[in-house]
């Protein structure tokens, strides 16, 4: 009886954890200008956020088609969501991937390719018809120190967020 207890209460004090996925991490883009955090986030999907900019690089959201968010810092900017794992070997789809640079979104797929490259393939409806870029796994971040957040002052954020002659648009992307 004392034993069936004691794996009881182990039972509680170690909780089953579900198998973290093999794409979670810390990711350097391919033009090396950014490293992507990759973590579970809702209902055993993969969500992304930046957690390095390099030097000099955007700062603020500027080329974000919602004129609102626009003085968001790119700083800890989701850019990946909704990735859940496919019927493929090593295969996350069924993602949107947020460019922005270019202020646009494409649907996307994620594909462990070895232990430390993921092929990331953005698109418009079609795989056939996008774009690949293969991200490199970071193994020390010292190299990549977290970004911190560039918050813009009330003068500079109008300066983004308002186009002449138009109002501001609703900010339905903050998602």
């Amino acid at each position: 009886m004392r034993v069936f207890i004691l794996l009881l209460s182990g039972l509680f004090l170690f909780p089953l954890s579900s198998k973290a996925s093999p794409l979670e991490g810390y990711w350097l883009t391919q033009n090396e200008r950014s490293v992507i955090k990759i973590e579970s986030c809702k209902k055993k999907k993969l969500c992304g956020s930046v957690y390095w900019v390099i030097d000099g690089g955007m700062q603020n959201d500027i080329h974000n088609p919602d004129y609102a968010l626009r003085a968001q810092p790119i700083c800890g900017l989701k850019i990946l969501w909704n990735f859940t794992e496919s019927d493929t070997k090593n295969k996350w789809s069924g993602g949107t991937i947020y460019k922005a640079d270019e202020g646009d979104f494409y649907d996307a797929y994620l594909q462990l390719l070895n232990d430390n490259t993921i092929k990331l393939r953005g698109y418009i409806s079609l795989p056939l018809l996008g774009k690949t870029q293969y991200w490199t796994r970071v193994s020390d971040l010292d190299q990549y120190p977290h970004c911190t957040p560039h918050i813009l002052s009330k003068e500079e954020a109008k300066t983004l967020t308002t186009k002449k002659g138009e109002p501001h648009k609703p900010a339905s992307l903050n998602e």
